[in-house]
């Protein structure tokens, strides 16, 4: 991860983006301590192949 961010930085790239699941406590540790900040938003996802789609 430290070696993703050192080129990102080096290649001028203003940020990088993580997802964790909301319940994985560890990952969010490691992010935090490498200076990670959590922000107030969920991420949702609809698989449109599991033939769950509303009205079909």
């Amino acid at each position: 991860m430290r070696e993703v961010l050192r080129r990102a930085r080096e290649a001028g790239v203003s940020g990088a983006q993580l997802e964790t699941a909301y319940d994985n406590t560890v990952a969010q540790g490691l992010y935090e301590a490498e200076g990670f900040v959590r922000e107030q938003f969920h991420v949702y996802f609809h698989d449109l192949g599991a033939g769950t789609f509303a009205g079909a």
